[in-house]
């Protein structure tokens, strides 16, 4: 009997999948220590359905590779009962960067899935990340400025710029390992190191720059910094992945300012640099992009501070505005135009006598443009202080500040004298230049030579509300279309609490943009409530509609907020007591409901064991928050690393048998005890997010040891400790047989050796082995 069973399983699943069957069965190099695990049944048998008749068993693959593996789909239909698109539900991965949507691979994947008896659980509506960013900053741009119609000059402004020794950071690359690159930052900027020429020159390629607001048929001038170890070409492109301009950069060995002008072909564009031709360094300092603007020259007094490169710290230039003594408690309002040559910010310190520091962030982060614009702050002082002074070196290049009709009022009474500018006294500034020995009265320039440019016009904070609302229903419409009522359950909003509290309630804020401008971040322009109840309220509404063709909303729709970090020792589960908190806010207004809390638990095992007792802890203790709520509670994005005892990841061909066994164990207990803390009308379920250990140049974990299965396909030690969890003997055989009686029937769903349900109802199927409650039976 045991050796004809195992030859049907073996046959069972070669039909799913050609020359993979690996996912069945131990390794066979290691039979010594992975035999056992020949003898484990398919995961989702395991899941006892009438002690948790809600429970479902989720994995987490890529929508194509469902589509298109034989073996990740037999893996997910035949072990799982849910799963999740990794990212082709994503609104970047549906909307291009002109708006348009394409829900083809939604679809496809949908109804695949549902067909084959698997849910499908929709991740995600609303996130900051992965997000069509060119496209939604361009919904709420600035009006566009009317040009002059008797301008004088024509120069070139500011379009976008980066600088690589700051903002450490590149976007999609091709395969490093493959293709024999590497990318990194040095102090010079970007490093990008090929060692091999490639058969094409578009196998090494990345993009250097994302979400530049280009404009069709628009020319812009870009200026690269850039030398290499040999003289050579980047071959460049600003536009898409349907196309876009073309253009050769040439490099020599020394720094140089090298000038492209780009004609564009679409709005909204990505710079890709190619470069498989050439073996050695490329360095890249900075990329600046200018558009041509006709202005009006002119001349006006006021204060111009030629600061230096930054050398090692954001106060290396700084301006002041000297006050006279003020108190904490004291209220402030600060007005003035300013201008620079290069975009920046300034932030601000509270000193005594300029040179005196106190403390930080004195009035917040002042903004600078390449046009004057008035900035306004207003608040109270946390401290009492005599001076205020502005870091100039937060932009690092060489910049020239500008600042004109100052003024600074204290408790209502104006602190600064000749604040025009138009006399001479300067008894209310000093500057300090880099490498000088002390501070100095600062000068005012009377002719200061400039261009007036045309305006932008900035739309409202309804406006760009409003535009957002629209942009949101468009999209959630879209999907909801796209799955056609069934994707019953939800990621509404994905990761939105911070790890910072400023405003000192004891809860973590929202996230917020922050300079980061690769993401975008609707709450920053909806607001903090409106972002989350409106992306519920739309989301029921268009599943509602999704549903009129088929009997009207069925009220099934679930709707979930996921974050990560929920387990977290390090702060006492703050996040997420946060998260509790803000949804008891978002449901204040007695009409949004959110269903339940997802948390992700993308964790570690750890081999010291006072800290696995702390991280296990803070575990049990989510769980135990989460369940106090009412709320559905979902593991929803589960994997695991190894740390060894001196806090180091492992990666996955480092470790060890007894890492392996650990890791199983700690499987074991979590998913234990969810089964013990969560009661069963709460959940919801669990998802694991990475079936395989990541490869060497994964995107995500890369080299860590995060599956239940080998890159080969080949069952781990990870596998029988979730397995235990959910219920499998500590020791199975190949076959745990009972003998039932027909007339004893159970409620549980009955499955074959396929992993096909067939009912509930013993007395209408055939003599033959079957599996139920995660045990095999014969019935005869």
């Amino acid at each position: 009997m045991k050796l004809r069973f195992l030859f049907l399983a073996f046959a069972a699943y070669g039909t799913m999948t050609s020359g993979a069957q690996n996912y069945t069965t131990f390794n066979p190099a290691n039979e010594t220590n992975y035999g056992y695990l020949k003898n484990y049944l398919p995961l989702k048998q395991y899941v006892n359905h009438v002690q948790y008749p809600n429970f479902k068993l989720g994995l987490a693959v890529s929508a194509n590779d469902y589509l298109n593996n034989n073996t990740v789909k037999a893996v997910v239909n035949g072990y799982f009962t849910e799963t999740v698109a990794g990212n082709e539900m994503k609104m970047s991965s549906c909307v291009s960067s002109n708006g348009a949507m394409n829900f083809t691979t939604v679809t496809n994947f949908v109804n695949a899935a549902s067909t084959a008896g698997v849910h499908v659980f929709g991740h995600t509506l609303a996130w900051h990340s992965q997000q069509p960013t060119g496209y939604l900053n361009g919904l709420i741009k600035d009006k566009d400025p009317v040009p002059f119609a008797d301008s004088d000059i024509t120069v070139w402004t500011l379009l976008k710029s980066k600088d690589f020794t700051q903002d450490k950071s590149i976007g999609w690359t091709s395969n490093k390992t493959t293709y024999g690159f590497s990318t990194s930052f040095v102090t010079d900027g970007l490093q990008v190191n090929t060692t091999k020429k490639t058969t094409n020159t578009y196998d090494v390629q990345y993009i250097v720059m994302d979400n530049i607001p280009t404009v069709t048929g628009v020319t812009y001038q870009m200026t690269i910094t850039v030398k290499g170890s040999a003289a050579g070409n980047i071959h460049s492109k600003l536009g898409n992945w349907s196309g876009g301009a073309n253009a050769e950069i040439p490099f020599t060995t020394e720094w140089q300012d090298v000038v492209i002008n780009y004609t564009s072909t679409i709005d909204n564009s990505f710079l890709l640099f190619q470069h498989g031709d050439f073996v050695g360094d490329i360095w890249i300092k900075n990329i600046r992009f200018d558009k041509s603007v006709g202005g009006k020259k002119a001349t006006r007094s006021c204060i111009v501070m030629d600061a230096t490169a930054k050398n090692a710290n954001t106060w290396d230039n700084q301006f002041w505005i000297k006050l006279g003594s003020f108190n904490a408690g004291d209220t402030y309002e600060f007005s003035a135009e300013v201008r620079a040559d290069n975009v920046a910010k300034a932030s601000t310190q509270t000193h005594n006598a300029p040179g005196s520091y106190v403390t930080y962030q004195a009035i917040g982060d002042v903004n600078f443009t390449t046009d004057w614009k008035t900035v306004t702050k207003t608040g109270s002082f946390t401290n009492a202080g005599q001076s205020i002074a502005f870091n100039l070196n937060e932009f690092s290049g060489a910049n020239k500040y500008c600042f004109d009709n100052i003024s600074f009022k204290v408790n209502g009474v104006e602190r600064v004298t000749n604040g025009n500018l138009d006399g001479t006294d300067v008894s209310s500034f000093a500057w300090r230049h880099y490498g000088d020995a002390s501070v100095a009265s600062a000068t005012i320039t009377a002719n200061y030579n400039y261009v007036i440019l045309p305006q932008s016009i900035p739309l409202s904070d309804q406006e760009k509300h409003d535009i957002l609302v629209d942009a949101m229903d468009r999209w959630i419409a879209g999907m909801m279309n796209a799955c056609g009522g069934k994707v019953k359950a939800w990621d509404v909003v994905n990761e939105a609490i911070s790890g910072s509290d400023s405003d000192g309630d004891g809860f973590y804020d929202l996230q917020h943009e922050n300079g980061d401008d690769a993401n975008f971040f609707w709450q920053d322009h909806m607001g903090d409530l409106e972002y989350t109840r409106q992306a519920v309220r739309l989301a029921r509404l268009h599943y509602a509609n999704s549903m009129a063709s088929k009997g009207g909303d069925d009220g099934q729709l679930t709707l979930f907020i996921n974050d990560y970090n929920l387990e977290s020792d390090w702060d006492g589960n703050k996040k997420l007591k946060s998260l509790i908190k803000w949804i008891e806010r978002w449901e204040e207004d007695g009409v949004t409901t959110i269903d339940g809390i997802g948390s992700q638990m993308h964790i570690s095992c750890y081999m010291n064991d006072a800290t696995q007792t702390s991280k296990k802890n803070a575990i049990e203790n989510s769980f135990k928050l989460m369940a106090a709520t009412g709320k559905l509670v979902r593991i929803s994005e589960l994997d695991m690393g190894m740390v060894d005892a001196s806090g180091n990841d492992v990666a996955t061909a480092n470790v060890t048998e007894e890492m392996h066994q650990r890791m199983a164990d700690l499987y074991e207990w979590i998913i234990k005890k969810y089964f013990e803390i969560v009661p069963a009308n709460q959940q919801w379920g669990i998802c694991q997010w990475c079936a395989t250990d990541a490869p060497t140049n994964s995107g995500w974990r890369a080299d860590l040891p995060v599956g239940l299965w080998t890159l080969d396909w080949y069952r781990k030690h990870t596998y029988a400790g979730f397995a235990r969890g959910l219920g499998a003997p500590q020791n199975p055989t190949s076959v745990d047989r009972i003998i039932i009686d027909s007339n004893n029937q159970a409620p549980a769903p009955i499955y074959d050796l396929y992993g096909r349900n067939l009912g509930n109802d013993l007395e209408i199927l055939p003599a033959g082995i079957y599996i139920q409650n995660g045990k095999k039976f014969l019935m005869r």
